[in-house]
């Protein structure tokens, strides 16, 4: 008897199994087999959506939700949202259900979306976008530094702004950033804060700039690290400190930089006779 019920349980379970079908969100909208929206959880980033899904087939569903699927706001003042983790919801015959899923802005100038706003499914991002958003699916760094990625791209930020204090496990995704956006890796990096103000419109403050200035001083003496803006114009922080001779030396920077406007710069060492090593910036 035991073993005739669990031969009727194993035939069932295949017989649910081979009834689940198994496809992604873009081809389950196509083929109609559910209806789907989306609305805010109240932020910008993190796990700041939720999916609505409806199955309506006849059968159970696996429905996978892409990383790089732009979530479209309907109130055109708010920021779309970039998915950035594959979630894989499970639906039997016309049961429906919603999802928490994580993702970012993607139109930094936007406003970011109040709570229960609105937003339709829409379609996969530009080929940029989907390759940011499927590296950061396989990782797990913090908000801020996926973030500034997505922004990298989508609002054309700098890929300097992709920072942290953990900057080796980071170089990778600037990396990929870089090359997608067919520009030099930025031999520097800002660490920066977001404010979003009660409006919901974000504003980002440059804090520290971070990097390594390579110089050779043929004599011991003092040196000037200056910042100079684009009209050649000294700005923030100038430090004067004794150095001895040497070459091929890296002059550390830790160089805080808050109050700077957006733009261009000049970051440099000189000794009292000659300039020992330069090189540009951009907030």
């Amino acid at each position: 008897m035991n073993r005739l019920f669990f031969i009727t349980l194993f035939l069932f379970s295949l017989m649910m199994r081979a009834n689940h079908q198994k496809l992604n969100l873009q081809n389950a909208v196509q083929m109609n087999l559910v209806k789907a929206k989306a609305q805010s959880l109240g932020s910008h980033q993190g796990y700041c959506m939720n999916i609505y899904l409806k199955n309506l087939s006849n059968d159970s569903l696996i429905v996978i939700v892409e990383p790089g699927r732009r979530l479209n706001s309907l109130d055109d003042k708010n920021q779309d949202i970039l998915i950035v983790k594959e979630e894989v919801i499970f639906l039997s015959k016309m049961e429906d259900k919603w999802t928490k899923v994580k993702g970012y802005c993607c139109q930094a100038n936007n406003y970011s979306p109040p709570q229960d706003a609105k937003y339709d499914i829409n379609t996969m991002a530009d080929s940029g976008l989907v390759a940011v958003a499927r590296y950061l699916n396989l990782c797990n760094l913090n908000d801020h530094v996926e973030q500034q990625a997505i922004w990298a791209i989508s609002d054309k930020k700098p890929t300097a702004n992709i920072a942290d204090k953990t900057d080796s496990l980071i170089q990778p995704l600037r990396k990929l950033v870089a090359n997608l956006k067919g520009e030099p890796l930025p031999w520097y990096t800002i660490i920066s804060r977001t404010f979003v103000y009660r409006s919901g419109t974000m504003e980002n403050f440059p804090q520290l700039l971070k990097g390594k200035l390579n110089y050779s001083n043929d004599k011991d003496g003092y040196v000037t690290l200056f910042i100079l803006d684009q009209k050649g114009n000294p700005v923030c922080l100038v430090r004067n400190e004794w150095l001895k001779a040497c070459a091929n030396e890296n002059y550390d920077l830790n160089i805080p930089i808050k109050g700077l406007a957006k733009g261009k710069y000049t970051i440099g060492l000189k000794s009292s006779d000659k300039e020992l090593a330069k090189k540009e910036f951009e907030i």
